[in-house]
């Protein structure tokens, strides 16, 4: 990840998870933030003052509990296909 996409990242309208606005700065939008735990949010606020590769690992470790979190629900027919 560059700087340049960082700065894309946190000019984005949208979260790239689900479909309600961003806050200014943020990789996820205010209420994905809010379903990560407490150690996971930080690296995703104000991602344009934080180096790459913490932002990187951020999105990732993101990706990967909400894919785990929710793995249980998609197994037994429920929630949307990604």
């Amino acid at each position: 990840m560059t700087r340049d996409q960082m700065t894309r990242l946190a000019r984005q309208p949208k979260c790239p998870r689900c479909d309600f606005d961003k806050t200014g700065g943020a990789a996820l939008c205010s209420s994905c933030r809010a379903k990560l735990p407490e150690q996971m949010r930080r690296g995703l606020e104000a991602v344009e003052h934080y180096d790459e590769s913490t932002v990187r690992r951020a999105i990732l470790a993101a990706a990967n509990y909400f894919k785990v979190k929710y793995q249980s629900v998609r197994d037994f027919g429920g929630g949307r296909k990604r």
